[in-house]
């Protein structure tokens, strides 16, 4: 078998989804004080419902040079920080067989926002957009904007867990937005 046809192949096993998860946020909350939540990636991960740990990790070698997509009209305010992030997976329903995935996460901080890249085993790809921006009635929104890169047989699995689990992941951070700025 050629390398072309191979190549062939590995395209035609993987594909991509995408979805978007809106919170609008309560009126006490400012943009500023929405940014500061968002942009803190301790404070992120630790509202995130399947993660069990993490640690800051030095830029993996094994990763080509971080960017953020050029076309998705991102502003990189930041370099990009790494960690290794242990998630609890539900592989059967209610809980009967979970297991730990060990992720690489790369946090980059945007403008109006952070992207965070997910590399995690089976070749799955997560990058996502984090943005506040204002909508229409004057008020202020959480926007999460996902695109999963997987292989068929998995992109579905994990587009419904990032389905299932946003009110949550939402709820915590909006929590955390509400805090003094102190207190967090």
């Amino acid at each position: 078998m050629g390398a072309n046809c191979i190549d062939n192949l590995v395209a035609w096993l993987n594909t991509t989804a995408t979805l978007q998860n809106v919170t609008t946020l309560p009126a006490e909350i400012t943009s500023t004080r929405a940014l500061e939540i968002i942009q803190n990636h301790n404070l992120h991960m630790q509202c995130d419902p399947h993660m069990v740990k993490f640690e800051p990790i030095p830029r993996p070698s094994k990763l080509e040079t971080p960017t953020i997509p050029a076309n998705r009209g991102l502003v990189a305010i930041g370099e990009p920080e790494y960690y290794s992030v242990t998630d609890k997976v539900h592989t059967l329903p209610a809980g009967l067989w979970d297991s730990n995935v060990e992720s690489t996460n790369e946090f980059v901080n945007l403008e109006k926002g952070v992207f965070v890249r997910l590399y995690s085993p089976l070749n799955v790809v997560m990058e996502t957009v984090w943005t506040v921006r204002e909508n229409e009635s004057g008020g202020i929104e959480l926007v999460e904007d996902v695109l999963i890169k997987a292989s068929r047989l998995l992109v579905g699995t994990v587009k419904n867990m990032c389905s299932t689990n946003w009110t949550t992941f939402h709820g915590k951070i909006v929590n955390l937005m509400k805090e003094s700025p102190s207190s967090s």
